[in-house]
Order: structure tokens, then C-alpha cells, then sequence
């Protein structure tokens, strides 16, 4: 995987570089891309979708604006995704399972994908019909990868989801309260849509899958999604990965979720540079301390 790793770090690379840098890499896509986000989405609030190809070595699809990043590194660009990447590349195995709770467009469903092999098992789930039918165009072809639309909760019930146009569709969320006093949100109003929902639990003993690694980004539905999962993972030892928000973003929710993965014996951790996992007491203070809003923390059964 050292040759993925070398491909990573271009990315990053690119990611750190000048406005100047990333227009002399690419200059046609470069400017394609800022001309589409400021002369035409600005105007029409309407995506564009592309394909793209990723440092991994997999074709995928892309809306611009919201894949931008994608569409000139080939990767995710920021810091804490870059450094989630060399985790999974770090951890996962051929013949592992993934689950990924919140698969957006599907970059690190296919990620994994390619880790994890044809004898693995890679789970996608969802909520958001605009961002699932992208998704399930990503994985159509991979064998190892079962893309699902639906939300994953504490029960299995039909809930209201709420879905932001393309460019702020990473914050797609159960509850868009946490959302009211960004500048954006006032010209970018969601939609709301009935989904299915269903639990971690009901998953696994349905598949009799064990993963290897269950990756959770769902914008506040952490602690549901972590109740849903507490059997699981009180006699599974999957690493659970999980984007916490510093205090001034809401973050009761997070806080609320990392407590209840502490009483089911699990420690957090953060992810240094190199992506491996470090003890981290204190997740308020390690994002205070770097200048972070959020990032991926890693928790790791005792």
C-alpha cells in the first residue's frame, strides 16, 4: 500500500499548495471549475455532475461545486480526511468488511473497496436520495460494495431528513436547528424527505457481517447512531471513526455519542499525520489546540 500512501500525499500536497500551484497542475479543470462555481451555480443553484479520477485508481462521479476538491487533488482535501485516508489504507485488509455511515458520493466507500478486495465487504448507507443516486452510480460495477438509501438511527422507523443544495449537501442532517445561525443558511433552505431508517444492530445480524471499521458522519445523529449500534459493539471490536465538532458547532450530540462509546469501552483517539491512531483525552482541547472545527476522531475498544 506504500504506492497509495506516495499517491495520498500528492494530494495532500496539492490540497497545501497556492491557488497559483493548483491552477499551473490543472489549469483547464482549474478554472472550469471556479468559473462553474461563481458564473453559473451562484446563478442557478444547480450541481453539474462530472467524473473524475481518484488517487486510488477508481472512477468516480462528482457535483460540482460540492466535489471540487475531488475533481482537481483526486482526493479529499481536507486535513482530517486526508489523514482518515492513510488510516483505512493503514488498517483495512483483504477480506475485511467496512461500514460507512453517511457515504455521501462515495469516496471512501470506494477507498475501501479497493482495500478490502473482492473478498471483502464494503456496507454504504445513505439517507439522502440526490446523494444516494450519485453513490449507487459510483458502485455500480463493484461487486463488493452494497449501496442502500436509507438513515441510520437508534429505531427502525420512518424519519424526516432534511437535504441542502449541492454545495452544503455534506451537512444533509436529521436536524438542520444546529445550521440556523451560519451565514449560508438563509440562501440555501433544505428540503425535507421521509426515509427509512434502521439500526447498527439490525445491520450486522442481518448480514452477519463483523467490520473491520464502521466510519460514522451523519451531522449531529452520532449518539443515535451509536444507541442503535450498543450490542454490537459491546461484543464486536470494529474501530469506530467519527467526525466530532468543536463546542461553538453544537457539538452536545457529539459529546453525548462519545460518552456512551466510553461506557462501552472504548477510548478515543486522534490520528496524527502519518494516520495512526493516538490516546486523546481531552477531543475539545485537542481542536482548540490545532485550530480545528471538526475532525475524525478514531475509538478503539479496550
Amino acid at each position: 500500500m506504500n504506492s497509495l500512501l506516495k499517491q495520498l500525499d500528492e494530494v495532500e500536497a496539492l490540497a497545501n499548495a497556492t491557488k497559483w500551484r493548483r491552477l499551473l497542475h490543472a489549469p483547464g479543470k482549474y478554472l472550469y471549475a471556479i468559473g462553474f462555481r461563481q458564473l453559473v451555480y451562484a446563478r442557478t443553484k444547480k450541481g453539474l455532475v462530472k467524473q473524475v479520477s481518484t488517487f486510488f485508481g477508481m472512477p468516480m462521479q462528482v457535483v460540482l461545486p460540492a466535489g471540487t476538491d475531488i475533481y482537481l487533488t483526486g482526493g479529499k482535501s481536507h486535513s482530517s480526511e486526508i489523514r482518515l485516508a492513510r488510516f483505512l489504507i493503514n488498517t483495512l485488509q483483504p477480506g475485511d468488511t467496512f461500514l460507512d455511515v453517511g457515504g455521501h458520493f462515495g469516496y471512501f466507500a470506494l477507498l475501501a473497496s479497493r482495500l478490502v478486495g473482492s473478498a471483502g465487504q464494503v456496507l454504504a448507507y445513505e439517507a439522502s436520495r440526490s446523494t444516494y443516486a450519485v453513490l449507487a452510480e459510483n458502485v455500480k460495477g463493484q461487486a463488493n460494495i452494497q449501496a442502500i438509501n436509507q438513515a441510520v438511527s437508534d429505531k427502525q422507523e420512518t424519519i424526516s431528513f432534511y437535504e441542502f443544495p449541492v454545495l452544503y449537501n455534506e451537512f444533509n442532517s436529521m436536524d438542520v436547528a444546529q445550521f440556523a445561525d451560519e451565514k449560508w443558511f438563509a440562501d440555501f433552505k433544505p428540503t425535507r424527505i421521509d426515509i427509512p431508517a434502521t439500526r447498527i444492530d439490525d445491520i450486522l445480524k442481518a448480514s452477519n457481517h463483523q467490520p473491520a471499521v464502521i466510519k460514522i458522519d451523519v451531522e449531529g445523529a452520532e449518539l443515535k447512531v451509536i444507541a442503535g449500534a450498543a450490542e454490537s459493539l459491546g461484543h464486536l471490536r470494529p474501530y469506530v471513526v467519527m467526525e466530532y465538532l468543536e463546542p461553538k458547532r453544537h457539538n452536545a450530540e457529539h459529546q453525548k455519542a462519545v460518552a456512551l462509546l466510553q461506557q462501552l469501552g472504548y477510548s478515543a483517539h486522534s490520528l496524527n499525520a502519518l494516520g495512526q491512531p493516538v490516546p486523546c483525552a481531552d477531543l475539545n482541547g485537542f481542536l482548540q489546540a490545532h485550530s480545528y472545527d471538526s475532525d475524525n476522531f478514531v475509538f478503539i475498544k479496550q
